[in-house]
């Protein structure tokens, strides 16, 4: 009986296995046993008896049972308590899935409401975990354990020793109270017989709540004690006792400095905008009380706990309190605020300018046949014409709000790198330490790129001024190399984006230390700096890797420890004109031929249809980019020209194109878009799409385009 009484179950649930792994190895074989819980016992603490020494000695046999998802935990929970064999503790990662939701409070909220007698601890590898919703949310908090990633075994393990002896003991109680109401209403007769046994039975029980009171203290003393700032406090404030994050909190040096303080003084002159007084004035309990206070001119976020007692008279006698700094996750919790905004922004923008372009084309497109077929001067052509007016204002408004979610061409337009890179070093000069020398080398004369010219200037600023702070310290020598890429460099773009040869690399290197190697991974990361507070926001790279992406180019780190490092910008050349221009053309030279369209939007395959009709050209639509290459695997040599839009679910117009030229390579294929950044005349050029046009259509357009593919076949 003994040996069922310490054997006890554990619900472990993890999206990562290695973590289930590791919480089997630790509490299912045997390990080193901690002599740390001795150290706990105060001097003035009685000591237990040889009868429970030796209750203790026999260490608990664990079975953990290990779940991958939410689901399989409830269902394993469910089964257990049908059983009646009913979990002791449940380990629950907060973060399950490994994504930034907190699906594992769900899940712990859930575990409570089949089992209130469960244990129940969150396990996270972030700091941002937010107390006050956990404690609201899975109740009660006595039962309630969170523990910070990465633990150690030694921890982990006494801690589901405390929590099923807590467990246990609760167990144990409950039988005897059991057993002692039984007992009474069975033998009311036999008074002194039940006076005797009711007497073994309150010292039993007596024992066991101290048992219980025991490991509460050493619970609280474990995993309480550096989590919250603790305090006791008399009646006129003096503080009487406190813990070490109490002391940091308030810039103590150890817990002695501060006995005898005036909590009531010290509360007002750490800037609090509310007094201690006015908080708990009436009283018995505060709770989640949410306070800002000021800690060398920095906004410190607490969240503080109380616990007044007072006379019969209504006089302070004691207080105690509980308080948590929050500033780090109140911190992170704006920067994902202010993060998730521009994110939907961006995918706002992208949404509009995609679904809005397709609405103008329709628009846009049965205006002009309308107005073809008008009679001149009649006013059913001045009134389409006032349509296909005000459709393309609204085409160039959608233009504004991508340039504004950064989706747009951003004021793309050739120009050469090296008069302003000469500029920004000058800029740069006057803002740097004077024991930094700055060496400039401009090796092409090929330096076109089709680029927003304040981008370009952002890259500058931001790769120098982290050249120019990592040389700070010691001086030492910034260099800026503009020269072509080739394949026989040692660092050159992936193949993904084409030839090396059509790229110009701009370097900027330093002499500095270099990037320590636990931080290189994260350079790039929004919000992460090494700087202190205030010499930077951790945005700087970030943008740079972001404007470098927009651009179609590469960017690229080489780091060398002691020695400094280097940041390679790959950008693609243009022609100073960014795509050839034909002579424009309002009559198509070839009036035949048969022609593949493709756009997901119907509407749109119908006009273009009707458009291409009207010029003599025979016509297949398709809606589907899937049923689109099928049906040019079949007819491949029966089609003259491909028009194909590029943002196309299963398959995109860049992909549509190479899966056609793998059959066909000579065949004419026209891209349409209408906001996607990722389409560049040399890109294209490199893929082999001959030509391209932003939505919505013009026929005009379209007709130009046509006409320049179809003279060169």
């Amino acid at each position: 009986m003994a040996e069922e009484t310490r054997r006890f179950r554990v619900l472990a649930v993890d999206h990562d296995e290695e973590m289930l792994t590791r919480y089997r190895d630790v509490l299912c074989f045997e390990g080193e046993e901690p002599a740390e819980l001795e150290a706990l016992f105060n001097d003035d603490l009685q000591l237990p008896s040889q009868e429970e020494i030796r209750a203790e000695a026999n260490n608990p046999i664990f079975e953990v049972i290990p779940c991958l998802s939410p689901e399989q935990a409830l269902s394993t929970m469910a089964n257990s308590l049908a059983k009646k064999n009913p979990f002791a503790i449940a380990l629950v990662e907060v973060h399950l899935g490994g994504r930034p939701t907190m699906a594992g409070i769900d899940l712990a909220e859930k575990i409570r409401a089949l089992d209130h007698h469960i244990e129940i601890v969150l396990l996270s590898s972030e700091a941002s975990v937010p107390l006050k919703e956990i404690n609201k949310r899975v109740c009660p908090p006595e039962k309630l354990l969170y523990v910070q990633k990465p633990f150690r075994s030694a921890e982990l393990k006494q801690i589901a020793a405390s929590l099923c002896s807590k467990r246990d003991l609760e167990n144990r109680l409950y039988e005897l109270n059991e057993t002692l109401t039984s007992k009474v209403e069975a033998r009311t007769a036999e008074l002194n017989a039940v006076n005797r046994r009711l007497r073994l039975d309150i010292a039993k029980r007596a024992s066991v709540l101290r048992e219980l009171q025991a490991s509460e203290r050493r619970y609280r003393m474990l995993f309480e004690k550096d989590i919250t700032g603790n305090f006791a406090a008399d009646g006129d404030g003096l503080i009487l006792d406190c813990n070490g994050a109490f002391t940091t909190l308030f810039n103590f040096d150890s817990p002695q400095d501060a006995h005898g303080q005036d909590i009531f003084t010290l509360w007002d002159i750490m800037g609090a905008s509310e007094p201690l007084h006015e908080i708990i004035a009436g009283h018995h309990r505060v709770t989640n009380h949410e306070i800002v206070l000021r800690r060398g001119g920095i906004n410190q976020h607490l969240l503080a706990n109380f616990d007044t007692v007072f006379s019969e008279e209504g006089k302070l006698e004691e207080l105690r309190g509980y308080i948590f700094d929050m500033s780090e996750p109140k911190r992170l919790e704006e920067q994902l605020r202010q993060s998730q905004k521009m994110e939907a922004l961006g995918t706002l923008a992208g949404g509009i300018a995609h679904d809005f372009n397709n609405i103008l084309g329709v628009i846009l497109g049965y205006a002009e046949i309308i107005e073809s077929s008008a009679e001149p001067e009649s006013g059913l052509e001045r009134r389409v014409r006032e349509i296909a007016r005000a459709g393309k204002r609204a085409r160039d408004l959608v233009n504004q709000i991508l340039n504004f979610s950064r989706q747009g061409p951003q004021e793309r337009h050739p120009m050469t790198l090296t008069p302003l890179i000469k500029e920004a070093l000058k800029l740069l000069r006057s803002s740097m330490p004077t024991n930094v020398e700055i060496i400039s080398r401009m090796e092409t004369d090929q330096d076109s790129v089709l680029a927003d010219p304040t981008q370009m200037h952002q890259i500058m600023l931001n790769l120098c001024a982290n050249a120019s702070y990592a040389m700070k310290a010691r001086g030492g020598t910034l260099t800026v190399t503009l020269t072509d890429a080739s394949h026989g460099d040692e660092i050159f773009p992936s193949e993904g984006l084409g030839s090396p040869e059509r790229f110009v690399r701009l370097s900027v290197s330093d002499t500095g230390n270099g990037i320590p190697t636990d931080v290189v991974e994260r350079i790039f990361d929004p919000f992460f700096t090494t700087k202190k507070q205030g010499e930077g926001t951790g945005m700087g790279l970030a943008m740079v890797h972001g404007i470098v992406k927009r651009h179609d180019g590469y960017l690229e780190l080489e780091n060398h420890l002691g020695q400094g490092a280097t940041f390679h910008v790959f950008l693609p050349k243009t022609a100073m004109d960014e795509r050839p221009v034909a002579e424009a053309t309002s009559e198509l030279v070839f009036r035949e031929g048969r022609i593949l369209f493709v756009d997901d939007e119907k509407p749109l395959t119908d006009i273009g249809r009707e458009m291409l009709v009207a010029c003599g050209f025979e016509v297949v639509t398709r809606t589907s980019s899937i049923e689109a290459l099928e049906a040019f695997r079949h007819r491949a040599g029966e089609y003259d020209l491909v028009i194909t839009d590029q943002t196309m679910p299963n398959m995109n117009g860049m992909e549509l194109a190479r899966e056609i030229l793998k059959i066909r390579p000579d065949m004419p294929i026209i891209l349409c878009t209408g906001f996607s950044d990722a389409v560049s005349y040399d890109r294209l050029r490199d893929i082999g799409i001959g030509d391209f046009i932003m939505k919505p259509i013009l026929k005009h357009d379209l007709i130009a385009s046509i006409s320049r593919q179809l003279i060169g076949h």
